[in-house]
């Protein structure tokens, strides 16, 4: 019965040994049954030890079968201390919001239950002392805290809880008895293994209507009376200050160091985690942070050991994360490592392309690991539901990826990158779909993560597809560079045909001021003409066409367009490819402006743009007014371009959150030197310089501006282009 007793509490006996003053012998020998007489004070103390409920105690003494001695064996009565809770071990940073929403969940009515919630290592048990700090000076009764790490059983729970507030009881009657008319707070630390204790807490709730019960969880709890506040990680302000201020108690200060900018990325590597960011600033003290950073590998498992005021489960981030996922169910621990695969976000259905051939359970598996705050929600990347590991813990998971499983999850990535850019390329190019360039936008790193994966497996074509099918909203979202870095991975001679002529053409898009462009484009159209791609040919025609307009080689620019508009006569109907109906008229367009007809340039423009109106194309009515603003740019009708471009940004925002292109900047930042705004045009050639996309509000307010400019210098009057 000892060792049963010992083991249903994970102790071994040694641990047990320790915690009774006994030497291991003892406890062995009892358990073992070569002594079979122990002393009444050496039962007294195990059962101490042991923390034994009534009927166990005397089940444990029953089985000695002293006649006669049952008084000597008798536990003597002991007055248990109240254990109140302790103000946090260090200074807090950043907090302010999360206690105020704490404590006002505490104060609305008794008899409640809020529990703390969030990933391990975010500060729930700080915020839990500065709520009860708060509540304490407000509030009359009894705080009491009570520590449940080491609790597995619901019951014991209820034991752990009866110590705290000082009581022997051993039930949730005889508890709520103790507490019967006494106000109190109750906080309950660390219920992370013991949450099937839920329904005790709600009939002691509903037995003791004075009592409020504040709890720290990893997981909700998940019954009626729970009010769940979730602790998030910090904010990079509020972390790199933590950083600073942890690093200063190690005796490394960073003011003035030059430093901040390396403590801004290790923080950044910590993803706001309270735990990472001081275990970071720990260790940074001793190896310095530059000397950290260049460590990419180890911000889970840091060399230096942390705190040892912490318990073990928190001197590592690696101990922190592997403690989650100990309370994990199959099919959660083994979808976790495969989502490490993905940096940054990822939405439902590649989850569901991860977890194959297991897809079936994926859903279930991704909802636990939110639970377990191992899985946060994205909501930074628009409309679209997103997901994504903290940073510590993609890089704990993906150090525990085994090799098949990585394999068969990249698999999974390739095949829905593949997917995805067919069912997009298709809405961007046969209806200019600005939602469909914002998902291209949003899923970029995992396209970019299959396209990677079909280079790998040898699958060239695919892969040639894949870049093709995309190449256009990357190309409009301004991550040319990267554009580049993909057609870099594929060689000619790897390819087919069709799967060079899309190479080609992705190359032309993303080198459009190349000096080979021309060739790369002709050589394209000639490849797609052998296969009979009517679209891919029109395509590299446009491109072949812009790069001899830049060669001035105006005959051939125009005979260039006249063979893609036959080609859009044959087998294409012209609904079936917007991107090419656009495109040809505004490529006349620019064909006419070095020839000095400019009349003819502005009808031609304008001709692309009511296509796209006409075929209820944003993307392309948009593309179409930037051609038209540059247009009477160069014709110096200065205020009718800044017009333009505003329609432009606010056409283009419009269109289910896009973001409008930064490179419709560098068209202002002419217009606005026009205007003799120099200042202004310094900082939109700035904006035209970057290669993400800009803020849509940003640069819609910015081009507002410019017409407010060009009103002031020609006056309100002018009328205005429709």
């Amino acid at each position: 019965m000892l060792r049963d007793l010992r083991e249903s509490r994970s102790l071994t006996q040694q641990e047990l040994a320790a915690a009774a003053g006994l030497s291991v012998d003892a406890v062995s020998a009892l358990e073992r049954g070569r002594r079979t007489q122990p002393q009444p004070h050496t039962v007294r103390a195990l059962a101490l030890a042991l923390q034994l409920c009534d009927a166990d105690r005397t089940a444990l003494l029953s089985t000695l079968g002293r006649g006669g001695e049952g008084s000597s064996l008798a536990m003597p009565s002991r007055t248990l201390t109240p254990r109140v809770p302790s103000p946090p071990a260090v200074s807090v940073v950043g907090r302010d919001s999360e206690v105020a929403e704490v404590v006002a969940a505490l104060g609305t009515s008794p008899g409640r239950l809020v529990t703390l919630t969030g990933p391990g290592g975010v500060g729930k048990t700080t915020v839990a002392l500065m709520a009860v700090r708060v509540v304490a000076a407000e509030r009359l009764g009894g705080m009491y805290f009570a520590d449940l790490t080491d609790a597995t059983d619901p019951d014991d729970a209820v034991a752990v809880m009866a110590r705290a507030v000082g009581s022997h009881a051993d039930t949730v009657k005889g508890l709520a008895a103790h507490l019967a008319g006494m106000p109190a707070l109750l906080v309950l630390d660390s219920l992370d293994r013991v949450t099937a204790c839920g329904p005790h807490l709600v009939e002691l709730l509903g037995s003791s209507p004075d009592l409020v019960v504040l709890a720290t969880s990893r997981v909700p709890l998940r019954v009626r009376r729970e009010r769940e506040v979730r602790i998030a990680p910090l904010g990079p302000t509020m972390a790199v200050r933590l950083f600073a201020e942890r690093s200063a108690a190690a005796g490394a200060s960073l003011a003035g160091s030059g430093e901040e900018d390396v403590a801004t990325q290790l923080c950044r590597r910590a993803d706001g985690l309270p735990l990472a960011i001081e275990l970071l600033a720990a260790a940074a003290a001793r190896l310095g942070p530059r000397a950290l950073l260049e460590r990419d590998d180890q911000v889970t498992d840091l060399p230096v050991a942390g705190p040892r005021d912490l318990p073990m489960r928190q001197r590592t981030m690696a101990a922190t994360i592997e403690w989650s996922c100990q309370l994990l169910g199959p099919a959660a621990k083994r979808l976790l490592p495969r989502l490490a695969i993905v940096p940054r976000g990822f939405s439902l259905d590649t989850v569901d392309a991860i977890a194959a051939p297991e897809s079936e359970r994926a859903l279930g598996a991704l909802t636990e690991l939110i639970e377990h705050s191992l899985v946060i929600r994205d909501d930074t990347t628009g409309p679209l539901t997103r997901y994504r590991l903290l940073e510590p813990v993609r890089r704990y998971a993906s150090e525990r990826l085994e090799p098949h499983d990585r394999e068969q999850a990249l698999r999974g990535v390739a095949q829905w990158a593949l997917r995805a850019a067919r069912r997009h390329g298709a809405r961007i190019r046969d209806s200019g779909d600005m939602a469909a360039v914002e998902r291209v936008e949003t899923d970029r790193h995992v396209l970019r993560l299959g396209f990677d994966q079909l280079v790998d497996a040898g699958r060239y074509d695919d892969a040639a597809e894949l870049m093709w099918l995309v190449w256009l909203p990357l190309w409009v979202s301004g991550h040319t560079y990267e554009g580049c870095a993909w057609t870099d991975r594929l060689h000619e001679e790897d390819l087919s045909e069709r799967g060079r002529a899309r190479w080609l053409v992705a190359c032309a898009g993303f080198n459009r001021v190349a000096t080979d462009v021309f060739a790369t484009a002709e050589r394209a159209m000639q490849l797609a003409e052998q296969i009979d791609d009517v679209s891919l040919a029109v395509e590299a025609a446009i491109f072949a066409s812009a790069a001899a307009l830049r060669l001035e080689n105006f005959d051939g620019s125009t005979a260039l367009l006249t063979r893609a508009e036959a080609h859009m006569k044959e087998p294409l109907d012209v609904e079936g490819d917007v991107w090419a109906a656009v495109h040809v008229p505004i490529g006349r367009g620019a064909g006419a402006l070095p020839r000095g007809d400019r009349e003819a340039a502005t009808r031609r423009r304008r001709e692309g743009a009511a296509r796209a109106q006409e075929l209820g194309s944003g993307f392309s009515v948009a593309r179409g007014l930037a051609e038209c603003a540059q247009a009477a740019c160069a014709e110096g009708r200065l205020d009718d371009a800044a017009v333009m471009l505003a329609a432009t940004a606010e056409l283009a925002s419009q269109q289910n959150g896009h973001k409008p292109c930064a490179r419709l900047a560098g068209s202002a930042a002419a217009v606005a030197a026009g205007l003799g705004d120099v200042m202004s045009a310094q900082d939109r050639q700035d904006m035209a310089g970057t290669q993400t996309a800009t803020d849509s509000d940003d640069l819609s307010k910015r081009f507002r501006e410019l017409v407010r400019r060009a009103d002031t210098v020609f006056g309100l009057g002018r009328a205005r282009p429709s």
